[in-house]
């Protein structure tokens, strides 16, 4: 049974949602706040998580670029929205936060039944909108080699030429995709020669690489007096600052051939974690724009009999809204979405409004 994480501050919508949900096989867990929602989902792990896209306390996709941020998460998880605003813009933010889909309101219940079948069973689902690689939300990240040497190549290297990978199966399937290719091909030599000459040749490299601590092609060797060019920016983000992401020393990421590339892909990643905390930093101590307060001059007046009239009618829609809202009432599950909408709505509105005082 899938689990699946329904995040709404609104209980009456939450818990028609996670009821229609419930009937159709997944296994609901609700939450009332996004907090709640974050710390719920990184314990148990649910498929999905259905965040709706507008709250009065928090933003949606800052609660999904945090989920997202936790690698685990963001491998075993998806992050579904549910939002009005389903613009370009609103939709490339979602895709930059991890967002795997955008769900238009008012929301139909056999398409959203559908999309989260699809996501539970990891099949795929276009992204709310194309954006540049590099993002997060993938459960991964990219990371760029900027080393000194060629050096640290050399373990993976060792790994390709043994027994296992070059034997008479490779010769063979070499030798067939040559003859497919129209290139002559001299079969004086059985594939086993020919792939213990071919290992043989190949470890020879390796063991002097690993003697002279360079992979140079020969005749590059002799420069030592030139400067060797550096290594191009892997990201735009890159180039904008003149140095690789992740520190820019590239002596500290020069690895002898014993060490692990765990230890390089870490210390790639604490130096991005560094970067990123000092533009957080930056960015938590802007100071918000002043406020810019209306004068009486620019003030309309209203009619106190206009606003009581139009609180008197909010609120008998918005009852008749609750009470078509009740379960049975009406049994179009996408048309009692948007009756609950709507009574919500009207809620909204009620609470805007000012009690006008009856004059004695």
């Amino acid at each position: 049974m899938a689990k699946v994480i329904v995040a709404d501050e609104n209980e009456g919508r939450r818990s028609l949602l996670a009821n229609t949900l419930e009937r159709q096989g997944f296994e609901i867990t609700r939450a009332a706040t996004l907090r709640q929602a974050e710390g719920t989902a990184l314990a148990i792990m649910p498929e999905v998580v259905l965040i709706d896209g507008e709250w009065k306390n928090g933003d949606a996709m800052d609660a999904s670029q945090r989920l997202m941020g936790d690698p685990e998460f963001a491998f075993k998880c998806r992050i579904v929205i549910l939002a009005r605003n389903v613009s370009q813009e609103y939709r490339v933010s979602a895709a930059q936060s991890g967002v795997a889909e955008v769900i238009a309101k008012p929301v139909d219940m056999n398409v959203l039944i559908e999309q989260l079948n699809k996501h539970t069973r990891k099949q795929y689902v276009p992204p709310p909108a194309d954006v540049a690689t590099g993002q997060g939300g993938g459960g991964s990240f990219d990371v760029s080699m900027t080393m000194g040497d060629s050096t640290w190549a050399l373990p993976m290297l060792k790994g390709l030429i043994g027994p296992e990978k070059i034997n008479t199966n490779f010769i063979d399937e070499i030798l067939s995709q040559m003859d497919e290719e129209g290139l002559e091909v001299n079969t004086e030599l059985d594939s086993s020669a020919m792939s213990s000459m071919l290992r043989l040749a190949l470890n020879k490299l390796v063991e002097q690489a690993s003697a002279d601590g360079d992979l140079s092609p020969p005749g590059e060797s002799g420069n030592e007096g030139m400067e060797k060019s550096p290594i191009g920016p892997s990201s735009p983000s890159q180039a904008k600052r003149g140095k690789p992401l992740g520190g820019g020393d590239a002596k500290k990421m020069i690895q002898s051939i014993s060490s692990p590339m765990s230890g390089i892909l870490e210390e790639q990643a604490q130096g991005i974690a560094d970067e990123v905390e000092e533009m957080m930093d930056s960015i938590l101590d802007e100071e918000p724009e002043l406020i810019a307060l209306h004068g009486f001059e620019t003030m309309v007046p209203l009619d106190p009999e206009v606003l009581a009239m139009t609180r008197l009618t909010t609120e008998l829609v918005s009852d008749l809204m609750w009470s078509l809202g009740q379960r049975g009432a009406v049994s179009d599950l996408t048309l009692l979405t948007q009756i609950e909408d709507a009574a919500q709505m009207m809620s909204d509105v009620l609470e805007a409004l000012p009690v006008v005082e009856e004059e004695e």
